[in-house]
Formats: C-alpha cells, structure tokens, sequence
C-alpha cells in the first residue's frame, strides 16, 4: 500500500492579523491532517507574525519585505517539503472535509498534477457579495489555488508563479502548466470558503482586466512559438 500524501498548507498574509486566526483554525479541523504549515508575512506593519506566533505555534513563519502575493507563495512553496501544496489566504477558509476529499480524488486518480473542487462564496461584517463572486459560487474553477491541490514538484519545476504579475498570476501559472502536460481533475465537494468583506473589495477591476489580457496575450504568443 502506497503512503498517504503529505500536505502543505502555505498561508500568504498582507496585514490579516484580523482574520488569520479563523484560517488557521480551518487547517487544524482538517479531518485528514495537514503535515505543515507554513505562513508567509508579505511585509505586514499590524504584527501579524508576531500574533500567528503566539496562536499557531507549529506554523513555520517566514516574513518578507512587501512583495506581492506571488512572491509569498513561491516562497511559501520552495519552503515546503511535502508532496502536495495547498493555499489558503489569510482571510478565507477551508471546510473541515477539504482535505480528506481531495486525497481521496488523488488516490483514485494518482496520475493527477492538480485536483481541484468547488467554491462557496460567504459575505461576512455586514458586506453584501457582489455579483461578480455570487456568480462563482458553487462553481469548480481550475485556477482558483486555495480551492486546489497541487503537486509541489510541478509548481517548483514551473517556476511559480510569474513574480512581475500583480493580478491574474494565479491564470498564468494555470496556462503554462497545461501547456506542459498539467493533469487535472475535479471532485464534487467545496474545497475553499471565499470570504467576502470590505478590505477585500478594493482590489482594481482594471488591473485585474489588464493583468488578464497580458497573460492571454503571453499565452498565445508562447503556444505560436513553441515547438509541438
């Protein structure tokens, strides 16, 4: 009988001292195990690390000057040492069974590079969800990390993700991974609880739409010039 598959659990964080402690508790109520968890402070001034410290005693703590959330979870990634990557920002959550389901879905398909499940989107302090996120939920999104699981060795063989990116990073690691041969699969079972609230609200919905155009402008162009 084969090993379980290990399990990193890589938090980026960006002044979540207010949130951090509900996402940590989401990773110790895993029903299977998370085998290391390993939280990655992006240059934060509310004295989040120190706080993580004193609530999580065996997370590893790496604290960085302000990079982005790329630069976090490369970083987060190159530290691990387990077989599988699992992503959580700080101000989200996992359901107790997200774990335990998508090891199942690898034992059944052990061939897989990312497996992946479905969304829940939940408005919390007061924030109505938007429609653009209400449209998301229940959905399976490929690209969406923090609902996914991903083979370390593919992410650290790719390179990460794309550090110049500041949106859409997540898009762009997900199209060259394919455009290498990436397996995925999908279970039916939510995977990541996306918690919507007003500090997460004023990320620029052009930069998004730019950011998303470069990357498939870059992927276009890549798949032209690659030899097949």
């Amino acid at each position: 009988m084969s090993a379980a598959p290990t399990i990193a659990a890589i938090v980026p964080i960006h002044n979540g001292a207010a949130h951090i402690a509900d996402a940590l508790q989401s990773i110790r109520a895993q029903r299977h195990a998370v085998n290391e968890v390993i939280v990655v402070d992006d240059g934060s001034t509310d004295g989040t690390a120190d706080y993580v410290r004193r609530i999580e005693p065996r997370a590893v703590i790496i604290t960085l000057e302000r990079n982005g959330p790329a630069v976090a979870r490369n970083v987060g990634a190159r530290r691990a040492v387990s077989d599988w990557l699992g992503f959580l920002d700080h101000d989200d959550v996992w359901p107790p069974d997200r774990t335990s389901a998508l090891v199942e879905g690898i034992t059944k398909t052990p061939h897989v590079g990312l497996i992946y499940g479905r969304l829940r989107i939940e408005a919390m302090q007061s924030t109505v969800v938007d429609a653009r996120r209400r449209a998301a939920d229940g959905m399976q999104v490929p690209f969406v990390f923090p609902a996914a699981l991903v083979r370390r060795s593919l992410w650290i063989e790719a390179q990460g993700m794309n550090e110049k990116l500041h949106a859409a990073e997540d898009v762009e690691l997900y199209l060259r991974l394919r455009d290498c041969g990436l397996t995925v699969a999908a279970i039916d079972a939510v995977t990541l609880i996306y918690r919507q609230h007003s500090g997460n609200l004023s990320r620029s919905v052009k930069l998004n739409h730019a950011s998303l155009l470069a990357t498939m402008h870059a992927t276009a162009v890549r798949r032209r010039t690659t030899p097949r």
